[in-house]
C-alpha cells in the first residue's frame, strides 16, 4: 500500500511534543488535597437503539474493551473503572435532564459520548454549570469552541473542517481537472455545514469549478429515486455527501444499480465498514479516517493490537466510531497520568486532569492525537479510494490511491473560525 502525505509527518509530530515539553500549561504552585477513589465511574453516553444504533456499536464495544483492558493493568493509578452505559437517543432537552441525573445522582466522574450535535451543543453548558469533565469522541459541529470556551468540555477528534477540507483536497489530488461538484446531503445543520465547507474550499483552490446541484434529503431518508434521477442529467464529476446510517446505504445500493457512480466520483465522508463492502470501485472514503488500513496494522503495533483484540473480543472489525471512542478514553487516560505527574504522584482533582488534557499529546490506534488549548484535538486526515480487493489477513475492504493530510493542513489554527479561515485563503491556495 503506498501512502501520500503532503507535509512531512515529524514535523508535525515534532511541533506537537515540543509544545507539550515546553509546558504551555500553567500549573498552581500548589496541590490540593484529593483523597484517592475507590474506582472512577465514567458514563458513556452513545446511540443503543433505534436507527442511529448501528452506527454507534464499534464506540461502545470498544469502552467496554479499553475499560476491560485498563483494569487488567491495573486501572489508572490503582484507580478501577466503571463504565455505565446510557442511550443517546432522545431529544436534546431529555439529555441535559439526562446529564444531570448521571452527575447528582449517579456521581459519574466523568461522561463520555454524545455523536450528534445538537446533543453536545446542549450539553456543554450543563458540564460547565456542574464542573464536570465531559468528552466528546464526535460531536462533529465545528461551531462547538468558537461559540463559546469551555473549562468542563474537550472533544478529542478533529469535526467537520477536517473531514470536508481534505476532502476537497483529495478530490482535486485525484482529479486536477475538476469542472463540476454536486452535493447530496441531509437537511440539518451537519449536512449543510459539510456541504458549505467543502464547496467554500475547492472554489476557494480552484474557482472555475462548477456547481451544479445543491440537493437536500430528510434525515435518514432511504428514497434517492428523484435524487439520482437529477445526477445522472446534471452529470457532476464529483458529488460529496456526509450522509451516514441507513440513508447512506440506500444511496449507494440505488445509486449502484442505476450506473450513478460510473458518471460521477462519490465522495463519501462518514461511512461505516458494512458500507465500504457495498461501494463500487473508485469511491472516495472517507475523511473520518478509515483506521483498518491507516496507519497500516500489519505496520504500526498499535493498530493492529486494537483491531485483534476487538475482533477476537466481539467477532468483528471495529468501524471509525471505534478508533474515535479509543481516542476519548485513551485522552483520559493521559490526562490523569500527566496531572499525577505534576502532582508528584498525588491524585489529581478534575481541574488538575483538565490542565493534564490542555496541550496534550497522546498516542492512540490511530496514531499521534494533540489536544489544544481551546481543548479542541486535532490529527491527520486521510483519504482513498476504494478497490473492490479484501485485505488477505483482516478481510476489510483495500483503499488505493491513499492521501493523508496532516492536522496544520486540514484545521483552522487556534483563535480562528473554520469558515473566516477558508475565505481568508487567496485564491489557487
Amino acid at each position: 500500500m503506498k501512502t501520500r502525505r503532503s507535509f512531512g509527518w515529524l514535523t508535525i509530530v515534532g511541533v506537537f511534543f515540543i509544545i507539550l515539553a515546553f509546558g504551555l500549561t500553567v500549573w498552581p504552585s500548589s496541590v490540593s488535597a484529593v483523597p484517592k477513589p475507590k474506582e472512577m465511574k465514567i458514563a458513556i453516553v452513545q446511540f443503543l437503539s433505534g436507527a442511529a444504533a448501528p452506527h454507534d456499536a464499534s464506540a461502545v464495544n470498544t469502552a467496554k474493551l479499553l475499560i476491560e483492558q485498563i483494569n487488567a493493568a491495573g486501572g489508572i493509578d490503582g484507580v478501577k473503572l466503571k463504565g455505565i452505559y446510557v442511550d443517546e437517543g432522545g431529544s436534546t432537552a431529555d439529555k441535559v435532564t439526562e446529564f444531570r441525573r448521571l452527575v447528582q445522582d449517579e456521581k459519574v466522574d466523568v461522561v463520555i459520548g454524545y455523536t450528534s450535535s445538537a446533543h453536545c451543543l446542549g450539553v456543554a453548558p450543563v458540564a460547565e454549570e456542574l464542573k464536570t469533565l465531559a468528552i466528546f469522541q464526535v460531536c462533529a459541529n465545528y461551531r462547538l469552541f468558537e461559540q463559546r470556551e469551555y473549562k468542563y468540555v474537550f472533544r478529542t477528534s478533529a469535526h467537520a473542517l477536517s473531514e470536508n477540507l481534505s476532502a476537497a483536497l483529495y478530490v482535486l489530488d485525484m482529479n486536477p481537472d475538476l469542472k463540476t461538484i454536486a452535493g447530496l446531503n441531509y437537511d440539518y445543520a451537519y449536512g449543510r455545514d459539510s456541504w458549505e465547507i467543502f464547496k467554500k474550499a475547492i472554489l476557494k483552490l480552484k474557482p472555475d469549478v462548477k456547481v451544479v446541484g445543491e440537493l437536500w434529503v430528510k434525515f435518514l431518508a432511504t428514497d434517492y429515486s428523484a435524487e439520482i434521477s437529477r445526477l445522472l442529467l446534471l452529470k457532476p464529476d464529483v458529488i460529496q455527501t456526509v450522509n451516514w446510517g441507513a440513508g447512506l446505504t440506500a444511496l449507494i445500493k440505488q445509486g449502484k444499480r442505476r450506473g450513478l457512480f460510473k458518471k460521477s466520483m462519490l465522495v463519501a465522508t462518514t461511512g461505516l465498514l458494512p458500507q465500504a463492502e457495498i461501494l463500487p470501485k473508485g469511491v472516495a472514503f472517507s475523511g473520518r479516517g478509515y483506521h483498518l488500513q491507516f496507519p497500516d496494522p500489519h505496520k504500526n503495533p498499535a493498530n493492529y493490537a486494537f483491531i485483534e483484540s476487538y475482533r477476537k473480543k466481539f467477532g468483528k472489525l471495529p468501524d471509525y466510531q471505534g478508533h474515535f471512542m479509543a481516542q476519548a478514553i485513551y485522552a483520559l487516560k493521559a490526562g490523569y497520568k500527566k496531572a499525577i505527574q505534576f502532582n508528584k504522584g498525588a491524585w489529581p482533582s478534575t481541574e488538575d486532569v483538565i490542565l493534564g488534557m490542555e496541550n496534550l499529546a497522546f498516542e492512540t490506534p490511530r496514531g499521534p492525537v494533540f489536544i489544544r488549548q481551546d481543548h479542541q484535538a486535532v490529527h491527520d486526515s486521510m483519504w482513498g479510494l476504494t478497490t473492490g480487493e479484501l485485505d488477505p489477513e483482516f478481510g476489510y475492504p483495500v483503499l488505493e490511491n491513499m492521501r493523508v493530510y496532516p492536522a496544520v493542513q486540514v484545521n483552522n489554527p487556534l483563535g480562528t473560525k473554520a469558515v473566516e479561515w477558508i475565505e481568508s485563503w487567496p485564491e489557487n491556495k
